[in-house]
């Protein structure tokens, strides 16, 4: 039997409101959540976290990377090292990604990453997100990369990351999009839209073949001239929003997304939105310019966009609480919002709800304790142990 602890006094985010509750872990699961003073046996340690908000883990799903590493680069210790560091952030699982990489390397890519989840002892490094190679809109990504959908690139795919990749986006208009789709799909991979020129009618269509969520909504998304007949022209946005169990993934860094169209999809129903922060090297320190591939510089600026010499945007330097902190200021998201969009969606999206996500009995003991005055981090719990702890909390 596994450690017991009492996290008591606390006001827990719960996927239904905020409430009083202590939170019973017992090992490295949610026992129960209790009334405040319920009796408990003298065997339960008493963790004082009266007056602090109890916040589910977040989860980030689009993350090419942290402090100094650049998860494309496939080093070893990279994965590892921000696994360790994004537990300060309020971070307990994150899918460590990468753009679209060069056809000769990309399978030695996949597989050293895998390798490198492996190794993470903080944060769940809990499988790959595969951004590319399949894109009909490169953006910032090389276009020499991008690569044709096939059943044989996704087994290729499927079989470099070694059971790791977690999920891709993709195209969908492109030939052979539908049997990559379906492929990846039957060995449990999350699809997301992304980087697509589709045509807003065939939306439909392409999400009934399993498509999940939407990479960065708003980005990379061509905006339609007007006809000049006086009727709006239904978009590409307006296509997405209009699929009723479609996930839509956010930037909330004020840049990526208006911080008006964040505060339109704050108002679709709490199981629509989640939070991403696409976040690249040197994301949590100070701006410096790099190469994100060969002759491609860009630079990152703290909590802020990350642009290449000619203004393109490049991903973000947002890290995930600032990205939760942001959504709830410029949505005027409240607190139960802020956590399904920051745990429990990405949860969802990804198969993982049944253990992540949410605050709820049964579920694996990872949260956050925060400052409810500024929501910043005090601890992280992973699997009911403690990973991190703010010297003056």
């Amino acid at each position: 039997m596994g450690v017991k602890q009492n996290w008591a006094g606390g006001l827990v985010v719960t996927p239904t409101g905020v409430v009083r509750r202590d939170v019973l872990v017992e090992g490295e699961r949610i026992a129960a959540l209790a009334m405040p003073g319920e009796a408990v046996s003298a065997d339960w340690q008493q963790v004082d976290v009266a007056g602090k908000l109890v916040f589910p883990g977040m989860i980030d799903v689009l993350q090419h990377g942290f402090d100094l590493n650049l998860y494309s680069d496939a080093t070893p210790d990279g994965v590892p090292d921000s696994s360790t560091k994004l537990t300060a952030r309020g971070v307990t699982a994150f899918l460590p990604s990468i753009g679209c990489q060069p056809p000769a390397q990309f399978d030695s890519v996949l597989s050293r990453l895998a390798d490198a989840c492996e190794a993470a002892t903080g944060a769940r490094a809990i499988g790959i997100h595969s951004e590319g190679p399949c894109f009909n809109s490169p953006g910032a990504h090389n276009p020499q990369n991008l690569q044709l959908p096939s059943p044989e690139l996704a087994k290729r795919m499927l079989d470099s990351a070694k059971g790791r990749l977690a999920a891709i986006t993709i195209a969908p208009e492109l030939p052979g999009a539908e049997a990559f789709i379906k492929t990846m799909k039957a060995e449990g991979v999350s699809i997301h839209f992304g980087h697509s020129q589709a045509a807003p009618d065939d939306v439909s269509r392409y999400v009934s073949w399993g498509i999940d969520a939407v990479t960065h909504m708003y980005d990379v998304m061509r905006t339609l001239p007007p006809d000049n007949s006086g009727v709006h022209v239904f978009s590409l946005p307006d296509a997405l929003m209009a699929e009723r169990h479609l996930a839509l993934g956010v930037v909330a860094d004020g840049i990526h997304a208006h911080p008006k169209l964040v505060r339109i999809l704050a108002q679709l129903p709490v199981d629509r939105v989640f939070l991403e922060t696409d976040s690249m090297k040197y994301a949590g320190l100070p701006g410096t310019e790099f190469e994100f591939y060969p002759g491609y510089f860009v630079t990152s600026a703290p909590g802020k966009a990350v642009r290449a010499r000619d203004g393109g945007l490049c991903g973000s330097s947002l890290t995930p609480e600032e990205g939760m902190r942001n959504y709830i200021e410029m949505a005027g998201a409240d607190l139960v919002q802020a956590a399904h969009a920051a745990s429990l969606v990405p949860a969802r999206v990804i198969g993982r709800d049944r253990d992540m996500g949410s605050i709820e009995t049964g579920k694996l003991a990872d949260f956050a304790v925060l400052d409810p005055k500024d929501f910043s981090v005090l601890q992280t719990v992973i699997g009911g142990r403690t990973h991190y702890r703010r010297d003056h909390a």
